[in-house]
């Protein structure tokens, strides 16, 4: 059985995975209908940040409760999966940039 501290580090993970897909939705869905990608771009970098700060912070006033290991293991986690989140984030929109724009002009051309 899981215990109350598994189900957190869980959520947690989860929650800091969570701005990957929502900040890509964004990106792709602002560049599909106004063409403007570096601002785009970086609002949606900025939003995954968002997320895993806020992730953080939520953290840090969670697991003082279990031990100081225990919280800073999970703000190492949290700062590690933010920054994956931000390379992956960057590297799929920056592939991803010439069929986003595509796209609008196809949209806009309709």
């Amino acid at each position: 059985m899981l215990s109350e501290a598994d189900l957190n580090i869980i959520f947690y993970t989860l929650f800091l995975l969570s701005g990957l897909p929502i900040s890509y939705k964004y990106a792709a869905f602002m560049v599909k209908y106004t063409g403007m990608v570096v601002p785009h771009f970086f609002i949606s970098l900025m939003l995954n940040l968002c997320v895993g700060v806020l992730g953080i912070v939520g953290w840090i006033f969670f697991a003082p409760k279990v031990s100081i290991y225990f919280t800073l293991g999970g703000i190492y986690l949290g700062a590690g999966i933010t920054a994956l989140s931000l390379l992956l984030l960057l590297t799929l929109l920056l592939y991803k940039r010439k069929a986003l724009l595509l796209s609008f002009q196809h949209w806009i051309s309709t």
